[in-house]
């Protein structure tokens, strides 16, 4: 685990435990709440965010978001049980009715415990904490029920799985939302955009995705760097290709 600062109240604890790629979750500190984005893959790797949380000399509620129902962002939610979890109202609908088909596919990669604990605060369009200046909002396209957060004191997005170098995983075949969501994610004009596996995106990565999702859509021939690249693009066809 690696931990980085990213502004003078955001902190990225980064995991290197799965295949291929890092995990981050963040943790925003504001004067009276910390907000942590995901829960990663259990009870084990929340330790150190949980020690951080009782070594403070003022007590803070703690509002757990999950970005969106796979496994690699909500498995820790039971170190968690006695903090309000947010999440779009889809996400615990998915989360609940896939969950042990996510522990029998996945479960190889439970660190520590995980027991269901469904977030217990959903929406369907967005949440505004206004004293903190934190938003939370709905913003389809890796999945369905993605979500992202925008602190407008810092200007920082935080994005979830929505975008990802070199390339990202399309897991629902709603292109168009996809796209908007993307569009719209320029109308906040962040100083910052991190996401769950990438730690630090521009705005020039977001027109570059955009474009991306058009050509997957049109189905026009593209190169990539590399056999990795070009099999997370046929995952992402067959995607676009079920519907």
């Amino acid at each position: 685990m690696d931990i980085k600062r990213i502004s003078h109240n955001a902190t990225a604890y980064i995991y290197d435990d799965l295949d291929d790629y890092i995990t981050s979750v963040f943790f925003i500190e504001c004067e009276t709440k910390i907000f942590i984005i995901d829960t990663f893959c259990g009870t084990k790797r929340m330790e150190p965010i949980l020690e951080r949380i009782n070594e403070s000399s003022i007590e803070k509620q703690v509002v757990i978001i999950n970005t969106h129902s796979h496994w690699d962002h909500f498995w820790g939610n039971c170190s968690f049980k006695k903090n309000d979890i947010i999440s779009h109202e889809l996400c615990r609908e998915l989360i609940n009715q896939s969950w042990d088909e996510q522990i029998r596919e996945h479960g190889k990669y439970i660190l520590g415990k995980a027991e269901k604990h469904l977030p217990n605060i959903t929406f369907k369009e967005r949440i505004i904490f206004h004293n903190e200046g934190i938003e939370v909002f709905h913003s389809p396209g890796h999945t369905k029920d993605s979500i992202s957060v925008f602190d407008q004191e810092e200007k920082i997005l935080y994005v979830g799985d929505n975008l990802e170098k070199p390339i990202i995983h399309v897991e629902d075949s709603d292109i168009g939302s996809y796209v908007k969501t993307l569009q719209n994610y320029l109308n906040y004009k962040p100083s910052k955009i991190v996401a769950s596996h990438t730690l630090y995106l521009t705005e020039a990565d977001i027109e570059d995705t955009i474009d991306y999702l058009n050509n997957l859509l049109a189905k026009k021939e593209m190169n990539f760097q590399s056999q990795h690249m070009e099999k997370i693009h046929r995952q992402n066809l067959k995607i676009c290709n079920k519907f």
